[in-house]
Order: structure tokens, then sequence, then C-alpha cells
């Protein structure tokens, strides 16, 4: 089975959330495994991370395969800024 893929652009902003929860919310029903792709991401804001880390715990518990694509530095500094990048799994993701 191939992933679903979740192309997070280079924003990711509250203005995003209600989009991409409800993107979240289709893979989850459909039982899919995921990668995120945040490599392009340059702006980050809190509601952005918190919903993929919340999607991150959510995958867990419904035994979905979650991939990270690498992503930005962008995106790590603020996950690290935010102490979630440990928590998703992606604190070592990038060199």
């Amino acid at each position: 089975m191939t992933d679903e893929v979740l192309d997070c652009g280079d924003v990711l902003s509250i203005a995003d959330v209600a989009t991409v929860y409800g993107t979240l919310l289709r893979l989850l029903a459909e039982n899919k495994s995921v990668k995120i792709d945040c490599s392009q991401i340059e702006r980050i804001d809190a509601a952005g991370l918190q919903l993929l880390y919340a999607f991150s715990k959510e995958a867990v518990v419904h035994g979905l395969a979650l991939k990270w694509e690498p992503p930005s530095e962008a995106f790590i500094r603020r996950a690290r800024l935010l102490g979630l990048a440990e928590r998703m799994n992606i604190d070592n993701a990038s060199g």
C-alpha cells in the first residue's frame, strides 16, 4: 500500500487548519498510511504545528503508519521552540 502524502506547502497557519483538518480526518477514517511533507515550510504558526502534533498522536492510537518527509529547517526550529520536535519524532530528521 502506498502512503497518502499530505503536502503542507510553504505556509501552514491558522487560516489553513480547517482544510488540513478535514483532510486528516478523512485519512483517519480511511485508515490510510500517511507521509507528511513539511519540506517546503517557510512559516508555520502554533495552530498549524498543534494540528500536526495532534494528528501524529491520533495516528498512533489508530495504528496508522506515519512518516515525515525530511522537514525544513524553519519547521524544525518552530517545533523545537514549542517543545514538540521530540514528541513528533522529527527532532533528528534533518542534518
